[in-house]
Parts: C-alpha cells; structure tokens; sequence
C-alpha cells in the first residue's frame, strides 16, 4: 500500500521544485567557486540517485512497514550523505568552496512553512509544525541576514558561518524531536487529535531528501571553512 496523502497543490509544488533544483544548486556552487566542475556533477548525479531512492522509500511506507526500526530510517538518512562526505572530504574539497553559494542554500529552509498548510489541513499535528515550520524560516531567515550584511564583504566572518550552522543544526534536532514524539508508537509523548502523516509523500519527502541535502551543504560549508583556516596557518608559518 502507498503512503501518500493528498496534501495541498501549493505543498507538493513547492516540495518538487526544490528537490528537482538540487543538483542544480551544488553544480553551480562548485562552478562559481572556481571548483572542479566535474566533481559538482558528480555530486548533482550521486544526490539525483538518493532522491528517486528516497522517493520510493517515501512512497512506499518502508518506515511505516518496518515497525518500531522504521524510525531508524530518518536519522540514517540525515546521517549517510554527511557520513560519505566526511570519509571523501579530500576529494570533494580540494579546492575551497563558496560560503556564499553554501549559505545560500539554508535559505530553501523557508519551505518548512508547508507545514502549517498541512497543519490546518489534518495532516501533520500542531505539535510538530509550529515548531518545525518557524525554525525552518528563522534558519532561513538568519542565512539571508548574514548573506546581506556581508554581501559586499570580501568574505563572511568566520562566527557567522558558525552561526548559521548553529541555527540549521538546532532547528534539526528539534524537528527530530517532536517529529519522533509525536508519532505512533510507544514513544508518543503528545498525543493528538490529528495522526500524523509526516513521513508519507509528499511531506515525508523533507525529512527524507530534503533536510539530508542541507545537512550536507552544513558539513561542506564547515569542511571548507575548517580546509581554508588550515591553510591560512600553512602560509602564516611559512612566512619570515
């Protein structure tokens, strides 16, 4: 059986236009950082492949179907691309990346507010969409004040990178918190009127590909930040 709902046109709309962008968007930051274009492709492709996987995954009901391990699949997913990346961190970073391109993503994190929308339409419980939905638009929010206020600057502070990876991360661990407890299951600590369809498409298409994506330009804008200040100290101690 599908798990699928029918939720709102505005919701599957914007859900689908963001996920068919990110390829896009990591091709055109390794371009526009002077970066191996190839490897952005390579990368735009690997995420094409977690995406229709993911899809599947999401259309199917795997986790639903799983039992009490399904709830493993969410926290696997965040976890696996960042995981990847970390191991091949010196192949995907050999040349520094755009902060600004990298920043620049988080701002996708507004689309949290369809949220409310399936909020009032029965399908995802008040308990995980207010939360969830403001958090996602103040990370959002927060990405797009740093990228303003230093947008002529010739490079953003090293606090704010961290800033805005703060904020992204926190907003996460909330969401998984109250996506977790206020789900079916002998860890429900919020019991609700309104079942929650979170996981089923097409909002189960952003814990499941969506948030995985931002959590990985969150481990490439640190990576870079942590390569670029490695290599400022190199040249700092070669200098008499």
């Amino acid at each position: 059986m599908n798990a699928i709902y029918d939720g709102h046109p505005i919701t599957v709309f914007i859900i689908i236009a963001a996920m068919m962008t990110t390829p896009f968007h990591i091709l055109a930051t390794y371009a526009f950082s002077g970066a191996d274009v190839r490897k952005g492709a390579l990368l735009g492709a690997l995420w094409l492949v977690f995406g229709a996987l993911m899809t599947l995954v999401c259309m199917w009901g795997v986790p639903s179907r799983m039992g009490m391990p399904g709830n493993l699949v969410v926290p696997a997913a965040w976890i696996l691309p960042s995981a990847l990346l970390i191991a091949f961190r010196q192949w995907a970073l050999a040349q520094p990346l755009s902060q600004r391109w990298l920043i620049g993503l988080q701002l996708w994190r507004a689309i949290g507010a369809v949220f409310f929308i399936e909020m009032a339409r029965g399908h995802v419980p008040a308990v995980f969409a207010w939360p969830a939905g403001l958090g996602d638009v103040f990370a959002a929010l927060v990405a797009l004040g740093v990228l303003l206020a230093f947008a002529r600057a010739p490079k953003i502070p090293v606090w704010m990178i961290l800033l805005v990876a703060v904020v992204g991360i926190a907003d996460f661990a909330s969401a998984f918190f109250f996506g977790f407890t206020s789900s079916e299951g002998p860890q429900n600590l919020f019991p609700q009127d309104t079942p929650s369809r979170l996981i089923e498409f097409p909002t189960g298409m952003i814990p499941l590909f969506l948030v995985p994506y931002a959590i990985f330009f969150h481990t490439l804008s640190l990576l870079s930040l942590r390569g670029s200040q490695n290599a400022e100290r190199s040249v700092n101690q070669t200098l008499p």
